[in-house]
């Protein structure tokens, strides 16, 4: 071998070892594609919360959170938090709800909260919309309902919509 190649060896072998590393990660992140919507059932409600595809947004993915008002809403109660979900770029997430007034919220971004209601039988479709007015200013967020057939527009526009699933969050006893 001469000194050249010798030179090279680290560099080589520093390559060989990244591309293992990132092929291994693409290979243990499988994700689930969106296949169809799930039926609506008349004891519950159906919430699908969407993440559009927005290329230019898509480095950021946000965790939302679903809290449960007891009775009524009021906004001197502090509702009870059921379940998270993180959303990435071009994905949506359904979960069954009981009858009842909810929040949602995008963790760590105050300024984003939508107060809700569902019914048994109803469907709700909430759209996390990201938008920024320059590539450099900090992006705003919001909950903006929307329409199933809209809804259907959005996912089926983009060919790798998948789907992220809903986790039960406990709560620490204070």
């Amino acid at each position: 071998m001469s000194a050249k190649e010798e030179n090279h060896l680290p560099y080589f072998a520093i390559l060989f070892f990244l591309t293992c590393i990132v092929g291994f990660t693409m290979q243990c992140t499988s994700k689930k594609s969106f296949v169809k919507l799930v039926t609506k059932e008349n004891e519950t409600g159906l919430l699908y919360l969407v993440r559009p595809d927005h290329t230019s947004l898509s480095i950021w993915n946000y965790d939302c959170l679903i809290s449960r008002y007891p009775d009524k809403f009021s906004s001197s109660i502090k509702p009870t938090p059921i379940f998270k979900i993180e959303l990435e770029n071009a994905s949506l997430g359904f979960i069954r709800l009981p009858e009842g007034t909810y929040r949602l919220d995008v963790i760590g971004k105050e300024d984003t909260t939508k107060v809700f209601q569902i019914k048994k039988g109803e469907e709700k479709y909430f759209e996390l919309k990201i938008f920024s007015e320059t590539k450099l200013s900090r992006s705003e967020l919001t909950f903006k309902e929307f329409n199933k057939e809209s809804a259907l527009a959005e996912i089926l526009s983009t060919p790798t919509f998948t789907e992220s699933r809903f986790e039960s969050v406990q709560m620490p006893i204070e």
